[in-house]
Parts: C-alpha cells; structure tokens; sequence
C-alpha cells in the first residue's frame, strides 16, 4: 500500500506503531499512523481526508460529532477533547489536541490517538425513540433581560404542556435553589465581562420544578455575541437533568445520535460531592472515560479513593480535605495524578473542582468539579502541560496559567496587585499585507520588549490574538505607573529607527491595594483604558503602518476598507 508522503510540518509518525492521528483542517487532509490503520481495520482503504473518515460513522452520529468539534475548533471550549463514537462495527474514543491556530484563533492542526474496543458494546439503530428528552437548548439575551427555552426545557422543568417559554433573568433566579443564587454571579462575572476569561460556562445547579421540588441539573453555556467592551450581550446553551429521577431504563429503540450526546455529553467527567454525606454523584461520561458501570463504581467518596495510584494520593486527598475544612485554603483546586481504569491500566486525570457552599462554621457542604482523561505518552504529557502553561507562540504564559495565578493571588490574599493589560494595534492590516507569518513575528517581538522590563515574579501572559496582560503581584500603583513608562520607553526606543516596522501598543493600568475590592474588578479596569486608548491611537497607528509598508514593501495599502476602521 502507498501512502502519502508525510506533510511538512506534520508532528506524527506515519510508521508508528500507536494509534496516533493528525488533522490538518483547513484543507481536511487526515493522516493515520500504521497502528491507527490497523486498529481502525483501516488497512486496504486509508481515508485521507476526514469527510472521508466519518463516512465509516452512522449518519445520525454526526450532527452530535460536528457540534462537539465546532467547540475546539473554534476555541471556545478550550485546546482538549476527547469523543466516543461508532466506527464500522467497532467503538472508538478519540482524542482531539489542537497544536496550531490562525491569527483569527481557528483551529489549523489538530493531533490525536485512538482506543479503540474491538466488538461494539451497542449497534445505534437510526430510529428516535421516545420519552422524557435528555437535553433541552436555551438562549439569554442580556441587553433585552430575556432567556428563551425551548419545549425541552419546559418537559424537564416539569411542565404539564411542555412548551418554549420566555422568562426574565430575576425569574430564573427564582427558579434556584436559594443556595446557588448567592454565588452565582461571582462564578461568571469574569466569563460575561471580558473575553480573555473565555466563552464557556459550566456548573451544577439544583432548579426548582413545577411540583416544588428541586431538582439537579448540568448546565452547559457559550457567550454567543460581544459588546466593543467585551461584555457578553447573547448566550446560548443546553439543559440536562442529572439526577436519578431522569435515567428511566432505555431500550433499543433510542437512536445513536442521542446515545451519543449522552456519552460526550461535555467532553468531561462531570462529579457532584455531597461533602456532609461523602455521597457522589459520577456521570455517564466520568464512567466510561474509565470504562466502568454505575454497579462498578459507587457513587461515594471512598470508591474514588481507592482508585487513585498510591504514589499520587499523598498530594490529591489531604489537599481537598483541608480545602472542604477550611476557606483558608480557597474554593477551587485543579489537579493531575493517575486513576486506575476498569481494565487495571492508569489513566492520567485533569482534574478540576470548586466548592459552590459552606456551612456557618465554613466547612465545605457541596463541591463539583470536571475530570478529563489526559492519558498519553511521557513526552506528549509533558508537551501537553507545556501547551496549557505557556503560549507557544510568544514563550509568555498561557491565558490557563494566568487564570491560575490570579486565583492563587486571590485565596493568599496579596496585596497591593497592580494590572496592566496590552493589545497591538494595527496587527490585522499587517497580517492581510505583509501575510500571517509576519504577523507572528511582531507578536514575538511585542513578547521581548514586554519581558524586558518586567521582574523576573511578574507574570505576563498572552491572553489571545494580539492582547497581553502583566500581572505584577505586591505592587502598588506608583511601582507600577513606573513599570508602564519603562514599558513605553521601551517600544518608542524600537520603533525611533526607520527600519524597524512600527510596533505600537496600547496600554491600560489599574491597581488595588485592599482585599475588600476583587481582583476581578481591576482586571476589568486595565481592559477598559486600554481600549480607551486603542480607540484613540487606532488612526495614527495606522497611517504610520501604512507609511512604512508602502516605503519598504513596495505596496499600496488602502485603509478605507471597512476592516479597518
């Protein structure tokens, strides 16, 4: 059999022995390593691209598949993802590492490897069955305060005649349990003020049926649409019934997209830890990921326990235990160590959680978390924490790392904490004239100058695109007014030669000395006067990125265009 030459550029082996996979997207080109042909049975005919692939899927599983994709793809749910789904006559999981995006932040190659069960636990048939619907889709208008559901939504509420309903955002907060409502908006204030925090919310959450009762639900959201501030204005996303009461016995009769919604269901292991009780609800997709049932894995904290290798339990249990304790310790943790899977191997555990209630003496009474399998080589591992600490563009650290600097900031409660946040202008008239690549080299160079002035504690992070943000912890505002004029010294000194292509940044500063007012507010501050003054020096900038294009490249550059104003 011939195969395709290897692509340039391409970060897989094609003669490996491990199931590994690559996908270059924007021309859909597929390349299967030799193990991945042989445990995909795949041997006489190799897809070479994916359209070809999935025609191996059944038709229904599709939609489910695009929808999970779009999400990594695009970015809005992170770098990471892993699916189960039918292949031929075999059950495949396959995950899903992005390791190149465009400018615009699009997925360009993805690699992955596959696991592959040689006999199909089910065959989908392609009939719907009926019943009570798992999921159920909603949309949030924030400048209208309205939030549609859908019929689904109301048949899982409780609804005698489900039907889609408009309600107000103070109406669904009266749907909550009085518990939530209090911590609710401290839990997405960042995700729906500013983009750099991400697009995606996920949390548990105890509503209140028509019956009176309440009831578990995972909700799952995307910010759809952005003010020029950054404020999310649309949201969108599904609501699922987690507990007892909504896993009636299925039959065959239930068709093989929603099976497999219901494997994928986020990409993660969802947990729900009754801390008073040590009782714990584990989801569908947390079992399979391991590969066992509900009757194998009890829902309590021991059986958990037990799993855990023995050289990783000294630092994962105690941890949690003093973090359910006491506050002191903070509310969320994040966490990697080894989980014995039903077949006896070790799976490598991402590991997330946060506590949503204390009681009055502060012990943690609830806390939920997401578990992703992040199970691969030794060298890959470590590549792949490379990935979720660093940019790898810039070498400055990743939006993940900062995000986890801040909260440590904030459970030490450090204090004076200055911000100052970045963005380049004129980064998209470079790229559409000079191309891409030049593009990425003036980040780079915009990451030294950065670094140059900064302290060697100061943690300075490439949030996306062309936007940075410096956090410089123990600093008051007067060190850090300093700070920012050095930082402008610095690229006025760059860009005084005629030969150097203009690099021109705009900057916002905020600080905080109190730890009365969160961290999350001077963030939001330093974004704010940056784009202040992105706004007012975005025609200046321009002409002189114009003027240097056209003297050293030879090229007429037109700033009317729409795409730049």
């Amino acid at each position: 059999m011939v195969h395709s030459p290897r692509p340039t550029g391409c970060q897989i082996q094609l003669g490996s022995p491990d199931p590994l996979w690559e996908w270059h997207i924007p021309t859909d080109a597929l390349f299967l390593s030799e193990g991945a042909r042989r445990k995909l049975r795949l041997e006489k005919d190799v897809p070479t691209t994916m359209a070809a692939f999935a025609a191996h899927i059944p038709p229904d599983c599709l939609p489910s598949l695009h929808e999970l994709l779009e999400g990594v793809l695009s970015g809005a749910s992170g770098p990471m993802l892993e699916l189960v789904y039918p292949f031929d006559d075999l059950l495949v999981r396959a995950g899903l590492l992005i390791v190149e995006r465009n400018a615009e932040g699009r997925a360009v190659r993805g690699v992955g490897q596959y696991s592959v069960s040689e006999t199909l636990a089910y065959r989908p048939p392609v009939t719907t069955g009926a019943g009570m619907p798992d999921m159920g889709y909603w949309q949030c208008s924030l400048t209208k305060r309205t939030i549609r559901m859908d019929s689904r939504c109301g048949a899982l509420l409780g609804y005698a005649d489900p039907r889609p309903v408009v309600i107000s955002p103070e109406q669904w907060r009266q749907r909550l349990h009085p518990e939530e409502g209090t911590a609710l908006n401290c839990r997405y204030q960042l995700t729906l003020e500013q983009p750099q925090w991400g697009d995606s919310i996920e949390d548990v959450l105890r509503i209140r049926l028509e019956n009176g009762e309440y009831a578990r639900f995972a909700l799952h959201g995307t910010v759809l649409e952005r003010d020029a501030d950054g404020h999310a204005r649309e949201l969108a996303g599904s609501l699922q019934r987690i507990d007892a009461a909504s896993a009636p016995a299925r039959d065959s009769s239930q068709d093989a997209g929603r099976l497999l919604l219901a494997i994928n269901a986020a990409g993660d292991g969802l947990w729900d830890w009754d801390a008073a009780t040590d009782e714990v609800y584990y989801s569908p997709r947390y079992l399979s990921m391991l590969g066992y049932t509900a009757e194998q894995f009890a829902g309590d904290l021991e059986t958990w326990k037990k799993k855990i290798h023995p050289d990783d339990i000294h630092k994962i249990v105690p941890p949690q235990a003093a973090l359910v304790e006491s506050p002191r310790y903070g509310d969320s943790f994040e966490c990697t160590y080894r989980l014995m899977r039903a077949d006896g191997t070790w799976a490598w555990i991402l590991g997330r959680g946060y506590v949503t209630h204390r009681d009055a003496n502060g012990r943690a009474t609830r806390l939920v978390g997401l578990h992703t399998d992040i199970t691969t080589t030794q060298g890959d591992r470590a590549k792949l924490e490379d990935l979720v600490r660093n940019d790898a563009l810039t070498g400055l650290r990743s939006r993940t790392f900062f995000n986890m600097e801040v909260e440590r900031i904030e459970q030490n409660h450090i204090r004076p904490v200055s911000v100052i946040a970045c963005d380049v202008n004129g980064l998209k008239l470079i790229n559409d004239y000079l191309g891409h690549a030049t593009g990425d080299t003036l980040l780079a160079d915009a990451a030294l100058l950065l670094r140059r002035s900064l302290r060697a504690t100061d943690c300075i992070a490439r949030m996306g695109g062309d936007e940075f943000t410096i956090l410089l912890p123990s600093c008051p505002e007067e060190t850090a007014l300093k700070i920012l004029f050095q930082l402008q010294r610095t690229f006025e000194e760059h860009n005084s030669s005629p030969d150097a292509m203009p690099l021109l940044l705009a900057f916002g500063c905020a600080s905080v000395k109190s730890a009365d007012m969160p961290l999350s507010r001077i963030l939001v501050e330093a974004d704010r006067e940056m784009l202040r003054q992105k706004h007012a020096q975005r025609g200046e900038a321009h002409e002189k990125i114009k003027e240097w294009i056209e003297r050293n490249k030879n090229v007429t550059v037109c700033l009317e265009d729409c795409r730049y104003i």
